[in-house]
C-alpha cells in the first residue's frame, strides 16, 4: 500500500488535543541529555531510551520495522514502540501534543502544515516513487468498461483519492496541469485505498488514485492504468518522510540523532533487501504474505531529495494550496541526511 495520509484535515486535527488520535500506552521521552551531534560511541555510553512512533499499516514503514528485527535501533540504544493509527491526521496530533516522539506523513501534508505554522520538520526521509513508470507502484486507473483512454478525458470526472489535498491529489493535479486538463473541471472524492476498486467497478467513480497492491488487483479484474501516479508528478519524488515536533528536536537533539541514525540504516537496508521487506509487510499489515510476494514496492533512500519537496511546494503554491512558499530550510531539520 501507498502512503494514506490525510490532506488539509491533518491541520485541524493536529490543532487539537494530544487525546486525539493518541496511541495508546504511554510514550517516555529521553531523560539522557546527548550531545547534539551524538555518534554510536555516544550511543554506547547512553542508557536506553523508549521513543514512540506514529506509523500507518502499510508497506511504506517496512524499514522501521526491519530496523527494529535487524538491531539498528538497538545499537543506538534506543527500544523504538511503532503506534499504528488510522490516518496521517491522527499521526501528526498525537506528535503536536506530544504523546509520540516520532511520525510518518506524506510530503504534501507537511508543508501544509508548515504552511500554517505547525511545528513539525521532516528529519528523515520516508519513501520514493519508482525511477520510471515500469517501477510505478502508483497510478490512475480506470475500468475497462469506462471507454476512456487518456489523462486529458478525465475533465469532468469523478475520481477517487486517498484524501482532499493530499499526496495524491498533489501528483493528481500535476499530472491533469501536464496534460491541459484544469484540476478544477475535475470532483475528488475521499475513499480508502481498500475501498477503490469496488467503488470503481460500480461506477461510483470514473477513476482511481491507487497504490500497490491494489494497482495490480484493478488490472487483474481488467481495469487499465492511465498513467503512473507519484512518479508520472516526477520519477524518484519524495512521497513521504518522518517527522517530529521542533520542541522534541530542541530539546532532544542527541535522541533524535540517534534516532535518525538508525533510521537512515533501515532505509538503505531495506532497499537492499526486498525479499526481507515482503516478508515483515504481513506481520504488520493486512496484506497476505502471497500478495505482498509479488507486489511492487515504495523506493527507500536514507538521503532527502531537496529539489522533489521544493518541485511539490511549488505545484502547491500554483494550485492555491498554499499562499506562499514554504521554505525547504524550515521544512526539514537541519541534522537531516539531504
Amino acid at each position: 500500500m501507498g502512503a494514506v495520509v490525510g490532506g488539509f484535515g491533518l491541520l485541524a486535527a493536529a490543532c487539537s488535543s494530544s487525546s486525539h488520535g493518541a496511541a495508546t500506552g504511554s510514550a517516555s521521552t529521553s531523560t539522557t541529555a546527548a550531545a547534539p551531534a551524538a555518534s554510536a560511541t555516544t550511543a554506547a555510553n547512553a542508557q536506553t531510551d523508549t521513543v514512540s512512533v506514529g506509523v500507518l499499516p502499510i508497506a511504506d514503514v517496512a524499514p522501521l520495522y526491519l530496523g527494529i528485527k535487524q538491531g539498528f535501533f538497538t545499537q543506538q540504544h534506543l527500544n523504538v514502540s511503532p503506534h499504528s493509527l488510522q490516518g496521517g491526521a491522527a499521526v501528526a496530533s498525537a506528535v503536536v501534543g506530544g504523546s509520540l516522539q516520532f511520525g510518518f506523513g506524506a510530503t504534501a501534508n507537511l508543508v501544509l502544515a508548515k504552511s500554517h505554522n505547525l511545528p513539525l520538520q521532516f528529519v528523515a526521509n520516508g519513501d520514493q516513487a519508482a525511477a520510471d513508470a515500469s517501477s510505478a507502484w502508483s497510478g490512475i486507473l480506470v475500468s475497462a468498461s469506462s471507454g476512456i483512454t487518456s489523462i486529458s478525458q478525465l475533465a469532468g470526472k469523478t475520481i477517487a483519492a486517498n484524501a482532499v489535498q493530499g499526496e495524491n491529489e498533489l501528483a493528481l493535479d500535476s499530472i491533469l496541469l501536464a496534460n491541459g486538463v484544469k484540476p478544477s473541471s475535475v470532483h475528488v472524492v475521499a475513499l480508502a485505498f481498500p475501498t477503490m476498486p469496488s467503488a470503481l467497478e460500480s461506477g461510483q467513480v470514473q477513476a482511481v488514485t491507487e497504490v500497490e497492491p491494489f494497482v495490480s488487483s484493478i488490472e487483474a479484474k481488467g481495469g487499465k492504468l492511465l498513467s503512473p501516479l507519484f512518479e508520472g508528478e516526477m520519477p524518484s519524488e519524495t512521497v513521504a518522510g518522518y517527522f517530529a515536533s521542533t520542541s522534541e528536536i530542541q530539546g532532544n537533539p542527541g535522541l533524535v540523532q540517534r534516532f535518525v541514525t538508525a533510521l537512515n540504516q533501515s532505509l538503505d537496508y531495506a532497499q537492499s533487501n526486498p525479499a526481507a521487506v515482503r516478508a515483515i509487510i504481513p506481520t504488520y499489515t493486512s496484506i497476505p504474505a502471497a500478495v505482498a510476494a509479488n507486489m511492487k514496492l515504495p523506493v527507500w533512500n536514507s538521503t532527502i531529495d531537496t529539489s522533489s519537496l521544493q518541485s511539490q511546494v511549488q505545484t502547491m503554491q500554483q494550485l492555491g494550496w498554499i499562499s506562499s512558499p514554504v521554505p525547504i530550510n524550515e521544512l526539514i531539520w537541519s541534522g537531516a541526511k539531504h
